[in-house]
């Protein structure tokens, strides 16, 4: 599908998964027909929703938190 007139060009992340994450990641994007990409920036963009208030997030951010938190 063509990009709506006015909207900027996408600036491309490269981003590494665990197994079990991609596996998901893909397993959802194949039971829905899309592809894991747009899975991939749907989840971005809903937790930039979220997040994006400047409100202390109850998710940890920080690599050792993250570890700590799984």
């Amino acid at each position: 599908m063509a990009r709506p007139r006015g909207q900027k060009h996408p600036v491309r992340l490269s981003v590494s998964l665990d197994e079990k994450d991609h596996a998901v990641i893909s397993r959802l994007a194949a039971d829905m027909n899309l592809s894991a990409a747009w899975v991939v920036r749907r989840a971005v963009s809903e937790f930039v929703a979220r997040h994006d208030d400047g409100a202390q997030s109850e998710l940890p951010l920080s690599k050792r938190a993250s570890k700590e938190y799984r």
